[in-house]
């Protein structure tokens, strides 16, 4: 009874620690979860050991000693093999990433970015640090993954200490700190990470790049969206990510100036308050049929922006009707359907990298109804609402979280959200990109699920960069709001564990009494 007793609390403290370790892994943070399982699995493996040599030290025959022995033999290959699956992880680095938000694998803008900067002339990675510094494994192993991206980018760890001559060149100022250096000796061009996430250090390395910018005009002086404006309603968000990426950002005062300047790389167009002037809607309509001009356009439902006519012309026509999609319900006070989340995609580039896991957020958004102008357009739907959603065509009628209600002949359909159109006329090839909703790339709402790389793959299509097309980190994994799906996978990989953990806790007791009995 008492070796039955001894097997068991060894067997339910591995499982213990097992279980601990999996949801510490999947979480990277600490809760009273994984704490009591390693302190519960700990208690359980330690009084099962002593009970096993206890139980030893009392045996007197050669066949009472026999199955303790080959409890004990078995325990240590178990612990042995386990230190030599160590050391052939440690020595050929394989990794695994089971996170929801693939928080330990490179993102693929980040491997694009290191792969240009490794074809030109090689990057490297400092990390400077003072000694004991627990942050310094991290972030070495996350420089050691972006190096690992190309034969030429490398990474070193420095003492921070030993190193004030870098101190003062780079201004470091604390430890934990990332120098990225570019150039032919490794160092001619350089940015300091002082908080050393992906997002960062990819944002760092994305301004080592090619120093050629595009030129991205910005219209302004009819209420469009702010990109000065740093709250949540404003767009210095998006101005950011935009000069991160490539691009040197101009106003466009269109009502002063209605040609769009030849330099022009595109032309980015944010929900105008009032209704353009006339002459501004003719020079936007210039630039598109006789310069082959880029466009990315942003709507709202209730607005007259004047852009309406001309997306119009180039078969992108947007009925001033709020998409409602019973399938997301209430979210930040508005009505449940009018704030969609999606997951549908067309397989277009602007929507490249996205899937049913990879979800974007609109907050109250109109649709686009794609159809050819010409035979040879090429016009279509980018992002969709669910099929269940419809049109609901009084949105200025609508206060606070009221509830559309439906129409008897709305129509469910899988409403496009974001539509994009390629076009020659006049001897160039025009692009535009349209999406029914502005809120999507605001300060608040940008970052939230993968609007950011939405927006940004929009832009880089748009003016024609695909190869900058991607999908970027996430900076201490995504932010899932409005959704909070991080809170639910901690309770998942946390106390959510629980019960198929007593499951197989009780499945391995019943094992164990059979097996001996």
């Amino acid at each position: 009874m008492a070796t039955k007793a001894t097997a068991g609390m060894g067997t339910l403290g591995v499982i213990a620690l097992a279980f601990g370790l999996a949801s510490f892994q999947v979480l990277g943070e600490w809760n009273a979860f994984n704490v009591g399982n390693l302190v519960l699995g700990a208690g359980l493996a330690a009084l099962g050991t002593v009970n096993a040599f206890r139980r030893l030290a009392r045996r007197t025959t050669h066949a009472d000693r026999g199955p303790t022995i080959e409890a004990g033999l078995t325990t240590l290959a178990i612990v042995w093999g386990a230190v030599l699956v160590q050391l052939a992880v440690a020595h050929w680095g394989p990794r695994f990433d089971w996170t929801f938000e693939q928080r330990f694998a490179i993102a693929p803008a980040t491997a694009s970015v290191v792969k240009q900067l490794g074809d030109d002339e090689g990057v490297r990675l400092s990390l400077y640090g003072m000694q004991g510094d627990p942050r310094l494994r991290a972030t070495r192993l996350l420089l050691e993954q972006i190096a690992n991206e190309h034969p030429n980018a490398y990474s070193d760890e420095r003492d921070l200490d030993l190193s004030p001559e870098d101190e003062d060149r780079y201004g470091i100022g604390s430890s934990n700190s990332v120098v990225v250096r570019h150039g032919a000796d490794g160092g001619d061009r350089w940015r300091l990470v002082e908080r050393p996430t992906e997002g960062a250090l990819f944002e760092a390395l994305a301004q080592l790049r090619d120093p050629v910018r595009r030129v991205l005009y910005v219209a302004a002086g009819t209420g469009e969206g702010d990109l000065e404006q740093t709250d949540d309603a404003g767009f210095s968000g998006l101005r950011a990510a935009l000069e991160t990426e490539g691009y040197e950002v101009r106003p466009y005062p269109s009502a002063v100036h209605p040609d769009v300047p030849g330099d022009a790389s595109g032309l980015l167009v944010i929900a105008p308050e009032r209704r353009m002037t006339d002459e501004a809607l003719a020079g936007v309509r210039r630039y598109l049929d006789e310069r082959g001009g880029r466009l990315v356009a942003f709507l709202e439902p209730g607005r007259a922006s004047g852009l309406e006519d001309i997306l119009a012309d180039f078969g992108l026509a947007s009925p001033d009707a709020l998409v409602v999609d019973p399938v997301t319900g209430a979210i930040e006070g508005d009505s449940p359907g009018t704030s969609p989340i999606v997951n549908a995609y067309a397989d277009h580039p602007v929507a490249s990298g996205l899937n049913r896991n990879r979800m974007t957020f609109f907050r109250r958004a109109r649709a686009f109804l794609p159809r050819k102008p010409r035979p040879d357009d090429r016009v279509g739907g980018a992002v969709y609402a669910s099929g269940e959603s419809w049109l609901y065509d009084a949105p200025a009628k609508l206060r606070g979280n009221e509830t559309p209600a439906r129409p008897a002949d709305a129509r469910s359909d899988y409403h496009a959200l974001v539509a994009a159109g390629q076009y020659e006329r006049g001897g160039h090839m025009a692009r535009i990109v349209a999406f029914g909703d502005s809120s999507f790339a605001s300060n608040r709402y940008l970052r939230a699920l993968f609007n950011l790389d939405l927006v940004m793959n929009a832009v880089h299509w748009a003016v024609e960069r695909e190869a900058e097309i991607s999908i970027r980190p996430k900076s201490g994994g995504l932010l899932q709001f409005p959704v909070p799906v991080q809170t639910a996978l901690n309770a998942l990989y946390g106390v959510g564990l629980l019960l198929p953990e007593l499951i197989v806790m009780v499945g391995a007791w019943v094992w164990l009494r059979r097996r001996s009995a």
